[in-house]
């Protein structure tokens, strides 16, 4: 029989009344701490707890949430946190317009699971560090690369987070790292240390190496973790690794949308991600699903009337929460061409939703383009007088929950991504364009990804502003913007969230027209602007999340960030 070890977080408690003999119970179906930790089957077991931990980081349920979405994408300046209206989701729009305080609930529970995370990790390699089988030397190997995975989160988002690389004791209050170079080092010395013991994905099919830690994880960890130091010459030499593996191809154009769903699950542009099996007999599966994210981002559901007829791919359900912002709009459409398939895949415009898309009223076998009858249907389209809040009249279409992404229980199944091939690419020719070598070849893998998209531009030379040009497009709601235009120096040029949140409504619902017509409502645009007056990114400030009330209420050892 397997044994299961659970771990336990121990508090102090006051006890009166009862006697220790009575207290001294062994509880059954758990083994002791002493018992565990010896075997090979007791790494493995000990690992597949650090994996669940770094999991939570991704995929457990956070405010409507998962951790990664929230922390990195509301706080661009790429999309607009949204939902029923202004007093909805107030943690998100917090961070969306860069009013929060050091209690938003978003990052205080991002900064503890981040930690939860190391502290499993931490486990695997306190007790396993000593082994001398190559299952427990592997087993601490993969252990160090989630650990820096929760790293790097951490040393982007508050810059100096306390360095802990052994399993803390209750009264044990760690202080700030010396500096942000000093995590990033600490990252990069995990991966190192990891690198020769870790196996290498077969091939870019093989979908089990995107599944694991490999030695394309570890050296794009590294890349990342280098490129933020500004070490280009360190970075372009380890995401040359995952390049010249072979291990790693984009998907054909004609396949791009796959990457985001079921379809593209542990697909040759993966580079890991979590792999979710949905079994009806494991309760608790939708919990640990993320099981409010097919709701959360997908289109609003109860203020209009969602795609539904034959051979629909929506999932009819959604609270709207995250729209593409006019700048983002505005960009892909004069960048790739309104015709693009990237375009297509990533959003969608209101003409399209009304007639390119099948509904109820269509029949059986409907023909899509525009029809009279389609034109004045009032059971499609948004129907709320008021329209769609903060909203500019284009859907997001590239990470909504699919049908075929989702259980018979509406749990999610599509796995969750947190590297790709092309994110790997488009730090490879930042590099490039930094150092100047091998800039032939880069040009070369960011042409790869420009016309993978279909897009009308395709860049002729290597220059800093054409990588940032197509990572703002490419990388779209993948967590990659706001870093990015910190580690850049650009937020004070760019970052103007919060300060516009429109409605997109139909004439036809409210009287005006006899036909479908969008419009964009500005009217009430700016109410975050006008009660919030000191809301926008502030510099100085805001490069950094602040480290958590909770945490600074009971830690005297850590120094809050600046401006905090």
């Amino acid at each position: 029989m397997k044994k299961i070890f659970i771990p336990f977080i121990f508090s102090a408690f006051l006890l009166a009344g009862c006697s220790q003999d009575r207290l001294d119970i062994p509880q059954k179906g758990v083994v002791s701490k002493d018992d565990f930790y010896k075997t090979d089957e007791d790494a493995q077991m000990a690992l597949v707890a650090a994996y669940d931990a770094a999991a939570t980081n991704y995929v457990a349920p956070l405010y409507n949430d998962n951790i990664i979405y929230a922390l990195w994408n509301y706080v661009g300046d790429d999309m607009i946190a949204a939902g029923n209206n202004k007093t909805d989701n107030i943690a998100q729009n917090e961070l969306n317009a860069f009013r929060f305080p050091t209690n938003n609930q978003l990052i205080n529970v991002g900064y503890t699971s981040f930690f939860r995370a190391v502290y499993a990790a931490n486990l695997v390699i306190d007790n396993f560090k000593d082994g001398t089988t190559p299952v427990q030397k592997k087993v601490v190997a993969e252990a160090k690369v989630l650990r820096a995975l929760s790293y790097l989160q951490l040393a982007i988002g508050w810059g100096t987070p306390p360095i802990v690389d052994h399993v803390l004791s209750a009264s044990d209050k760690p202080s700030n790292a010396e500096s942000q170079e000093a995590v990033l080092n600490f990252i990069v010395s995990d991966c190192d240390a990891a690198l020769p013991l870790i196996d290498e994905r077969v091939s870019p099919q093989d979908k089990n190496g995107a599944y694991k830690v490999t030695k394309g994880l570890a050296n794009t960890i590294k890349g990342k973790a280098l490129l933020w130091k500004k070490d280009y010459a360190g970075a372009q030499a380890a995401l040359e690794q995952v390049i010249n593996s072979g291990k790693y191809e984009l998907l054909p154009t004609e396949r791009i949308e796959d990457n985001f769903h079921v379809s593209g699950d542990g697909s040759p542009e993966k580079i890991f991600e979590l792999n979710l099996v949905y079994d009806s007999s494991v309760s608790g599966y939708q919990g640990h699903s993320t099981a409010n994210m097919p709701w959360l981002w997908n289109w609003r559901s109860d203020v209009m009337t969602i795609p539904n007829g034959a051979g629909t791919k929506m999932h009819n359900n959604g609270w709207g929460e995250c729209n593409p912002s006019q700048k983002f709009v505005d960009a892909l459409l004069e960048n790739d061409g309104i015709d693009s398939p990237r375009r297509k895949a990533w959003i969608k415009n209101y003409d399209e939703v009304l007639y390119e898309m099948p509904y109820a009223t269509d029949g059986d076998n409907p023909v899509m383009g525009y029809s009279d009858f389609k034109a004045s249907d009032t059971k499609r389209g948004i129907y709320r007088e008021s329209g769609l809040y903060g909203h500019v009249g284009w859907f997001m279409w590239k990470v909504n929950i699919q049908k075929q992404d989702l259980a018979p229980n509406n749990a999610r199944m599509q796995n969750v991504r947190i590297f790709r091939y092309a994110e790997v690419l488009l730090m490879y020719a930042e590099c490039a364009a930094m150092t100047g070598k091998d800039k032939d070849k880069a040009l070369r893998l960011l042409n790869d990804i420009q016309k993978r998209a279909g897009s009308a531009h395709v860049s002729s030379e290597l220059t800093l502003d054409e990588v940032k040009n197509e990572k703002f497009l490419e990388m779209w709601l993948e967590g990659c913007r706001f870093q990015d235009l910190v580690r850049w120096g650009d937020t004070d040029e760019l970052l103007q969230n919060g300060h516009s949140y429109p409605n997109f409504r139909d004439k036809l619902f409210s009287g005006e027209s006899s036909v479908h017509e969008g419009v964009i409502d500005y009217s009430d645009a700016d109410w975050c602007e006008k009660l919030y007056p000191e809301l926008g990114f502030k510099k100085g400030k805001h490069e950094l999340f602040p480290f958590p009330f909770n945490e600074m209420s009971v830690n005297e050892n850590m120094k809050q960030n600046p401006g905090w």
